[in-house]
């Protein structure tokens, strides 16, 4: 422990023991006891009272207090819990009667403290930490804590009925652990307290299902589902054998409001020996769950059989006829069943506005997962797109109706959350081979929606991205490419002039993202230049909106990467001065990041960007000049590719260059200097924004470490002129501090140094620099100085002395 925490550590117990003095917040107090944790997770942890008498006297004044702090008690009942998990403590506390006291509530009731939450909280949490070993086991069964940690399980608080059940889970763990767990599973006398614990906990559960209070059923499965979770072998069968009958019952009676949680319980069985046991019973309970007369815990329960590994063959084939059912049945699609007639399960609440978008979202989704699955034996994958795309059609009032789904078609037109979810499928089923013949028809619909002035502008984006993945998988001879041309193009033309920004801003970021991954499909490429698409990009870039100019930049810094631009300087100019005009002018933010990034992919591409090459300087000093720091970030991203590029080192080792080659090395150094990336760095090593300057400090590593590989003798011959700069002061200062070898005769504020040099050599200054110092101090969080054990222990006695200091005022 800190030895400046341990001097603190008797004037802040003085403080929490006073009870007319303010605290800070409970915060301070949860950052204290994780100091504490951590301290008693060391060695030394066990011998912490005797040597820190002060946490003895502080407990001793909370057991004779006749007035406690609510916050400083819940304190006290956590730190009692995590001190008594050590033996040598626990021992201790028990002689001194504090365990009693503290976990007794009955001994405080006049302090009136167990009605607040914190308290209650606090106890639990105390009990946690305390059972940790078999003598606090014995205690707690021995004084049948367990009745009160039962009762805490239907709290109003919900926080405090989780931890109960953790409380509850660790418990039963813990008897499992145990070595005499076989003579607790036997009911030997040896350790009859915590067999009778153990099953006083087991039959309570089973009481708490089959209990007519839905409070009480829901809190019991909720409890069920934690200690299912993290209970293992053989409790968990055990506690399955008490609770399998109330269970049972609970999923004949379908009542919807309980089907989560018994869904949960089941999900955890699944996952465990239980569901191969055949008198477990599991695999009838979701095929129970799976008919039920409830549409959606259908649903939800056949998604879940779904997700299962080694899944019984026709529990699967049955949970896949109920996945698919309502998409089929709204579609008009059929599927040869393996199991009961479905439609008399759905028809009725497909036929209704407030349960047919939630039913048909849901299986959406789930088939969206199902599609992903790998391999997709039985899943009639063709038939699911089609009924997608049919559904997609629907939704736009593009689908002949009939007398029987009418009622059902109704609810479906314009249905953004249908729409939305059928698009994520659509996309989704694009990466399945059994889909290669559908391409034209999975187009066409995403056209139509392209072509609808009226659908959302969130669902038009789920268009752009489910247009990507089809296009992905077409083949360079295809003629869709004429679609591309003639269809897709004019359309995203019209979209980037539409009233609504989202439109504009999805648009151009589709168009970035399908020239990206079609740029080597020369049919796309000529397509793109051949309509106009390149000038439509240019005017985005004045965009009145910033996100879209933003998006305008990404979309024209993609499209020049283009293999046909590769002689067009002209473009590249144009381009250049548009992107250094945003740059220079545009006061919102985004746009110049984007800048910034363009021309990083642009030194990273295999083309030649001359008009670039030509502004690089301007480029670097605007961008280490931005107010943003995001763009600095990414100036030095721009910086590190000029090193690599220039220096012919890859970012991830470094090269040891022979003499011969030093020459040509001098040469790409003074281009740097003369580019000012070596002011750039030494500029953004001083920023007060840290994700700046820990860049700036990684490069300027990476630069001294290819300086002494390069240079064996420490000279590289090249100088910087230092004074002037925004960081000489700082070079300046460890200058004369070399020169005088004495930290002691640092230059003082207003002093005149003299004799100091205004030039100063590259490897020399970065020798100057202690780079990894200074790489670890930035790495370490805002925090971490604020969150210390001694900083928060000031905060308490600061907050102890105002509050004295204000009482003082009042008299």
């Amino acid at each position: 422990m800190e030895s400046d925490c341990l001097s603190l550590l008797p004037s802040v117990c003085k403080v929490l023991a006073n009870p007319k003095l303010l605290l800070p917040d409970d915060t301070s107090l949860e950052k204290l006891l994780d100091w504490f944790r951590e301290s008693m997770s060391q060695s030394y942890g066990k011998h912490i009272i005797p040597h820190q008498p002060s946490l003895l006297q502080f407990l001793l004044s909370v057991t004779t207090s006749q007035e406690m702090d609510p916050t400083v008690f819940s304190f006290a009942l956590k730190l009692t819990g995590l001190l008594a998990s050590k033996e040598d403590s626990f021992n201790l506390l028990e002689e001194r009667g504090m365990l009693q006291y503290m976990f007794e509530p009955d001994n405080w009731h006049k302090l009136n403290l167990w009605k607040n939450a914190s308290v209650r909280c606090g106890w639990l949490q105390g009990l946690w930490n305390m059972l940790q070993h078999p003598q606090a086991m014995d205690f707690f069964c021995k004084r049948d804590l367990v009745k009160l940690v039962l009762y805490l399980q239907n709290d109003k608080s919900l926080f405090i009925a989780s931890l109960t059940n953790q409380v509850l889970a660790h418990f039963l763990n813990s008897t499992m652990l145990s070595n005499d767990f076989e003579s607790v599973a036997q009911n030997s006398p040896a350790s009859t307290d915590w067999a009778s614990v153990t099953t006083k906990v087991m039959i309570h559960m089973a009481k708490s299902l089959a209990s007519e209070e839905q409070a009480v059923v829901l809190s019991g499965l909720r409890q069920l589902a934690v200690v299912l979770t993290q209970c293992r072998e053989p409790l968990k069968e055990m506690l399955w054998t008490h609770v399998l009958e109330p269970l049972e019952l609970l999923t004949n009676l379908h009542d919807g409001s309980l089907t989560q949680h018994i869904m949960a319980v089941l999900q955890v069985s699944a996952r465990s020996p239980l569901f191969i046991k055949p008198e477990c019973r599991v695999e009838a309970l979701m095929e129970a769950m799976l008919c039920s007369r409830n549409a959606n815990t259908s649903l939800q329960c056949a998604a879940l059989i779904l997700q299962l590994e080694n899944c019984p063959e026709t529990l699967e084939r049955k949970a896949t006829n109920v996945l698919l059912h309502p998409l089929l049945f709204v579609t008009s699609c059929s599927l040869q069943p393996h199991g009961p007639d479905y439609d008399s399960l759905f028809e009725e609440q497909l036929t209704q506005r407030i349960s047919c978008v939630p039913l048909i979202t849901q299986s959406l989704s789930s088939i969206a997962d199902l599609v992903c699955k790998s391999p997709l034996d039985d899943i009639p994958v063709r038939l699911i797109t089609l009924s997608v795309i049919s559904l997609l059609r629907i939704c736009l009032g593009h689908h002949s109706t009939t007398l029987q789904k009418a009622g059902t078609y109704s609810h479906l037109i314009g249905c953004c959350k249908v729409q939305r979810c059928s698009l994520d499928v659509l996309g989704s089923l694009a990466a399945c081979k059994e889909n290669a013949d559908t391409v034209h028809e999975a187009l066409a619909v995403l056209l139509l929606y392209l072509q609808c002035p009226d659908v959302h502008a969130t669902v038009l984006k789920k268009a752009h991205q489910a247009i990507l993945k089809w296009f992905s998988i077409c083949s360079p001879s295809t003629d869709l490419w004429k679609t591309v041309h003639h269809d897709l193009f004019p359309l995203l033309k019209k979209h980037v002039c539409d009233g609504r920004w989202e439109v504009r801003d999805s648009t151009l970021e589709f168009i970035m993202q399908l020239t990206a991954t079609l740029k080597g499909n020369s049919k796309y490429v000529e397509a793109l230049h051949d309509c106009g698409m390149v000038s439509v990009l240019f005017t985005s870039l004045s965009d009145v909106e910033g996100y879209v100019r933003a998006s305008a930049v990404a979309a024209v810094g993609e499209t020049l990467t283009t293999t046909d631009l590769q002689l067009s300087t002209s473009l590249q100019e144009e381009a250049v001065k548009h992107l250094l005009t945003i740059l220079t002018e545009d006061t919102d933010s985004f746009p110049r990041r984007a800048v910034m990034k363009v021309f990083t992919s642009w030194l990273k591409s295999t083309l030649v960007f001359t008009a670039l090459d030509h502004t690089l300087s301007s480029v670097l000093s605007l961008g280490s000049s931005d107010f943003d720091w995001e763009v600095k970030v990414h100036t030095l991203e721009l910086a590190d590719v000029l090193m690599d590029s220039l220096l012919n080192c890859c970012p991830y080792s470094i090269h040891t260059y022979q003499s011969s080659d030093r020459t040509g090395i001098k040469q790409a150094l003074d281009e740097l200097m003369v580019l000012g990336l070596f002011d750039l760095l030494l500029k953004c090593l001083f920023e007060c924004d840290r994700p700046v300057s820990e860049k700036a400090c990684a490069l300027l590593l990476k630069l001294r470490t290819f300086m002494r590989e390069t240079f064996s003798a420490g000279h590289s011959g090249l100088t910087l002129e230092i004074s002037g700069c925004s960081w000489s002061e700082e070079m300046l200062q460890r200058c004369y501090k070399k020169q005088q070898g004495n930290e002691s005769n640092c230059m003082k504020n207003g002093d005149q140094v003299p004799d100091l040099p205004k030039k100063v050599g590259l490897f020399e200054l970065l020798e100057l620099l202690h780079l990894e110092d200074m790489q670890y101090i930035l790495s370490l969080s805002s925090d971490h100085v604020i969150n210390s054990p001694q900083s928060i222990m000031e905060d308490i006695l600061f907050a102890a002395q105002q509050s004295e200091e204000n009482v003082v005022d009042c008299y």
